[in-house]
């Protein structure tokens, strides 16, 4: 009986999931850190639900307590990274309070490592897989800081000019690094957290004062046919919400936790206007959601991570940040688009032209 009520709860879940990839809805995984030196304030009665010590239940697409494995963690997220190889654009963000281990969840570390990595380290197995099709990776990254968006794979880190058209957003001038093993990716890694604004807070001696953003392109050639997929995947790790009494913030430390803030809200006015269906959608609030708008325009697939905390002392702000994830569940963007054209130039050029914009690392 009990195999039974297991397959049966599997076939439950793999058509909930069919029916919000029809319907666009953001997958939202609830992760809860990992610190032993306090006890866990929240409750885990199974693997979809989190409780919190008032006794109110959130439910989320998948919850992982503070035992669970990287791997574990990517194991969910992995279906999703598929599509981008497909032709659609994939969208992977992470929200929570300063400290709550976003970071590690989308960067991990060496040993560890997190989203980000297994993402690439995914885009690039399957690519190798299909024989039948001629592949092209190009990364670029930015951050966005006091609201304003930095190339941080350019040598002087260059400010960019955010420019739209509809859903599709423009940076002229962002750098590209062609990507062909994981010594590619690290090395792109590294440059971009060296260049990286990072200050110390009371809250977090390493909390990043800004939001990162890592963009991998995947251009698909069919040998045969000649058809040419595009697909996009952004990787978002958000900087981290707090509260300026607990953080003690001042002078540019208190400017940069406003920008945090106000970018922050600017996102939950989004997807309270999408789930509403309101005419409107404010995109233009702020440049985090600007920069967003083609991965939450209705063009995208796309998985929220909200982190929390296990101390007691941070109920305020994972309540908040639990609220923040559920009402993000009920956000329909539609049904995702492939970006197939039938007949286009040769990547192999784009490839060589990918090779010459590396070579400025």
């Amino acid at each position: 009986m009990k195999e039974l009520y297991q397959r049966e709860a599997l076939q439950r879940k793999l058509l909930y999931n069919k029916l919000q990839e029809m319907r666009g809805n953001i997958r939202v995984f609830c992760r809860c850190r990992h610190d032993n030196r306090v006890s866990c304030s929240l409750e885990f009665p199974n693997d979809q639900e989190v409780r919190l010590p008032d006794g109110r239940k959130m439910k989320f697409d998948r919850v992982f307590n503070p035992h669970t494995s990287q791997e574990e963690v990517f194991e969910d997220t992995k279906p999703i990274i598929t599509s981008c190889v497909d032709g659609y654009n994939v969208c992977i963000l992470a929200y929570g309070q300063t400290g709550s281990g976003k970071t590690f969840t989308m960067q991990g570390n060496h040993q560890q490592p997190g989203v980000n990595i297994r993402s690439i380290q995914e885009l690039l197995r399957i690519c190798q897989e299909r024989d039948n099709i001629f592949f092209t990776l190009k990364a670029s990254m930015v951050e966005i800081y006091n609201d304003t968006i930095q190339d941080i794979l350019s040598h002087d880190v260059n400010q960019l000019e955010l420019r739209s058209q509809g859903n599709k957003i423009h940076l002229p001038g962002l750098t590209e690094m062609l990507v062909e093993n994981l010594d590619d990716i690290n090395e792109i890694m590294d440059l971009g957290e060296q260049n990286r604004s990072v200050a110390s807070t009371k809250m977090n001696s390493t909390s990043s004062r800004s939001h990162l953003i890592f963009m991998i392109t995947v251009e698909g050639q069919d040998k045969a046919s000649g058809a040419v997929s595009t697909g996009t995947l952004t990787l978002c790790d958000l900087a981290g919400s707090e509260r300026v009494s607990k953080s003690e913030a001042q002078g540019q430390r208190l400017t940069e936790a406003a920008a945090i803030n106000k970018s922050l809200s600017s996102l939950g006015q989004v997807f309270t206007a999408l789930r509403t269906g309101q005419l409107h959608i404010p995109y233009r609030n702020s440049k985090l959601t600007h920069i967003l708008q083609p991965s939450l325009g209705g063009d995208a697939k796309a998985c929220l991570f909200v982190a929390v905390s296990p101390d007691e002392a941070h109920l305020s702000e994972t309540s908040s940040t639990l609220q923040f994830g559920s009402n993000a569940r009920h956000v329909a963007l539609g049904q995702a688009k492939k970006n197939v054209r039938e007949k286009g130039p040769s990547t192999a050029w784009n490839a060589q032209e990918g090779k010459s914009r590396g070579s400025r690392r």
